[in-house]
């Protein structure tokens, strides 16, 4: 993580993004000078845009991906300080510590590719984080740019005809102090559920926990559910968390940075990887492959509205049966 901070603010269009795009190649090589990497090249407002997608066991037809947004993003709008709204965010947390975890991962996974049964993608996306927030946004550009594009694009990086995909796993905020993962709710559910059972399994019963919160976020996965592919956010509470309230802010820093949140994120990973992919007679393992079942959980404004309709029902039939009653005694009284 470290290394993305030097290189400084990631932000589409700077030099500083395309450092990192390269500083990404430049992991992927150390791990192996052959390593199979593609870019995605793409314009948003004419400014230049690059996702980084890098390939594992090309053989293997089945397609896992992992992913993880670089850009960081241009304006610290949520900063409590009003004049450093306009200074940009170093993206610590936001940004930089799903790559860190994707780049560990990959090179623990090279290790184990020969025992693994299928193609793993490492997806680095650019233009996520620039969207509206407090009435500011780069040229109206809209939230996961970068995913939306390789979305539209997705069929120029895979042969349809003998590759398919089993999941798409997003990382993104994964390396705060104090992690908590919530249960996002555009995520396949199945898959979503099997990943936090695999953290609790490996004793990280804080950070998935068995009642967490629930909410819908607009994330990179979103384009990977709508193109049919089984997909799951790691993702905390952003928007109102005292253990970690440096969202889009200029203290989304190193010093918030958690090694063991960062840990605790690639084990589980790793370990669903192991679970599905490795080729072992004696894995007794069952999980939610093919992860085809999505159960939502009722959004909490959605209850609180269903409530208030039943409450104002309740009344309305209480009023009702009262002001019948009230006439039917007024029925029965002698008459002159």
């Amino acid at each position: 993580m470290q290394d993305q901070l030097d290189i400084g603010f990631r932000i589409p269009g700077t030099p500083e993004r395309v450092n990192c795009a390269n500083y990404f190649i430049s992991k992927f090589k150390e791990i192996n000078s052959n390593f199979t990497y593609a870019l995605h090249n793409f314009t948003i407002h004419s400014i230049d845009c690059q996702n980084v997608l890098f390939k594992l066991n090309e053989d293997n037809s089945n397609i896992v991906i992992l992913g993880a947004h670089y850009d960081s993003r241009a304006k610290a709008t949520k900063d409590p300080i009003i004049i450093n709204r306009n200074n940009p965010v170093p993206g610590g947390n936001d940004g930089a510590s799903g790559c860190a975890v994707l780049i560990e991962l990959a090179r623990i996974l090279y290790s184990e590719r020969v025992n693994l049964s299928c193609q793993i993608w490492f997806l680095f996306f650019d233009a996520e984080d620039q969207g509206k927030d407090n009435a500011y946004g780069i040229d109206e550009w809209d939230w996961c740019e970068g995913s939306q594009q390789f979305g539209l694009d997705i069929k120029n990086f895979y042969d349809s005809d003998t590759e398919d995909f089993d999941c798409m796993i997003l990382l993104d905020m994964v390396g705060g102090e104090n992690l908590q993962f919530i249960n996002e709710q555009y995520s396949t559910s199945s898959l979503l559920d099997e990943i936090f059972i695999i953290g609790r399994q490996l004793g990280y019963t804080n950070q998935f926990q068995s009642n967490p919160e629930s909410a819908s976020i607009i994330d990179d996965h979103r384009a990977f559910v709508s193109a049919k592919i089984p997909s799951a956010d790691l993702i905390i509470n952003f928007w109102d968390n005292p253990g970690w309230p440096y969202h889009h802010t200029t203290e989304d820093d190193l010093s918030h940075i958690s090694n063991t949140s960062l840990e605790i994120t690639g084990k589980t990973v790793e370990q669903f990887i192991y679970n599905n992919y490795i080729d072992d007679p004696n894995n007794l393992y069952r999980g939610n492959y093919p992860w085809s079942q999505d159960i939502n959980v009722p959004n909490i404004d959605v209850i609180i509205i269903v409530i208030i309709l039943f409450t104002i029902l309740g009344i309305a039939v209480l009023m009702h049966n009262t002001t019948k009653k009230i006439s039917e005694k007024e029925s029965d009284m002698p008459k002159n």
